[in-house]
């Protein structure tokens, strides 16, 4: 049992390692840094008025934010995502690579690890590509921001004779300004997820249809197609929309967490269909 996982894991880790490590994930990385850029380029300049009495505490995170919902972002980021490993098994068939290595692997470490390379390295990149760009915001504009304001409480007589006998008072607080890594780590997981989602829906798509066109412009073409029925003539099916997950213009439980939530949910049913598509292609194979 235990020699069995090792082999399940090395497994894994060797095809992440693969991944991670191409120049494939590092230029979808660069690539996500650069739209976000381009997708705030109202906030590149500051006006002098704001550079001498100091830019708003949380600038950059507007700045980032801005750019998370920008147009740019949400068109690019299927193409990107699928970037690193939509070709992956569609490379090891045509190669015939997979007899070979899969003598070596075996047929199920093999699919989970195709999936999970998929997963981590679309949705990986474009985390990447979010933090480092975030990092870069916080980097050029963070030394002219204010400082954050502190929360202020005030507690008048009768609050406080309520609180010392017991009873249940409303503490009124004021100026209190909520971390910028707060607000960020939602956005970033559906960041994640939609960059994981998207890089296997490249991939299956390459799988079904035996093209590297497909694989690379396939889920751009979802991702347009959702948009426009989602937006003309479904508009109660919003979850559905791409430019939804980000803009959040209608209501989420939960607001990005559970937009998070469905997007992972979508994630899941996307991994057990890839990882099935992978077992036929390969089954189809062998019996020719």
């Amino acid at each position: 049992m235990e020699k069995t996982w090792i082999h399940w894991l090395r497994a894994i880790f060797s095809e992440l390692e693969r991944g991670i490590f191409s120049p494939a994930f590092g230029c979808s990385a660069a690539a996500t840094v650069a739209v976000l850029f381009l997708g705030s380029t109202s906030l590149w300049f500051p006006s002098e008025e704001a550079l001498v009495s100091g830019l708003s505490w949380d600038y950059d995170w507007t700045m980032l934010d801005t750019g998370c919902k920008s147009e740019a972002f949400i068109f690019c980021l299927p193409l990107i995502a699928a970037f690193p490993a939509a070709l992956s098994v569609l490379t090891d068939l045509r190669s015939g690579f997979i007899k070979s290595y899969l003598g070596r692997c075996g047929l199920r470490p093999y699919i989970v690890s195709k999936v999970i390379l998929s997963a981590v390295s679309g949705g990986g990149s474009i985390f990447l590509g979010y933090m480092g760009a975030a990092g870069l915001m916080f980097m050029i504009y963070g030394p002219l921001e204010q400082t954050p304001p502190k929360a202020e409480v005030s507690l008048d007589m009768e609050a406080l004779s309520q609180l010392l006998s017991g009873e249940e008072t409303g503490l009124a607080v004021s100026g209190a300004a909520p971390g910028r890594w707060e607000a960020m780590w939602p956005q970033a997981l559906v960041v994640f997820l939609a960059g994981a989602l998207f890089a296997m829906l490249a991939a299956i798509l390459g799988l079904l249809f035996g093209s590297r066109y497909m694989a690379f412009g396939g889920a751009f073409m979802v991702s347009y197609v959702l948009i426009i029925l989602t937006e003309r003539f479904l508009s109660g099916l919003y979850t559905l929309n791409p430019r939804e997950w980000f803009r959040q213009e209608h209501y989420w439980e939960g607001g990005y967490m559970g937009c998070a939530g469905f997007l992972l949910e979508l994630s899941v049913l996307m991994a057990l269909g890839y990882g099935q598509i992978i077992f036929r292609k390969i089954m189809g194979g062998s019996r020719r």
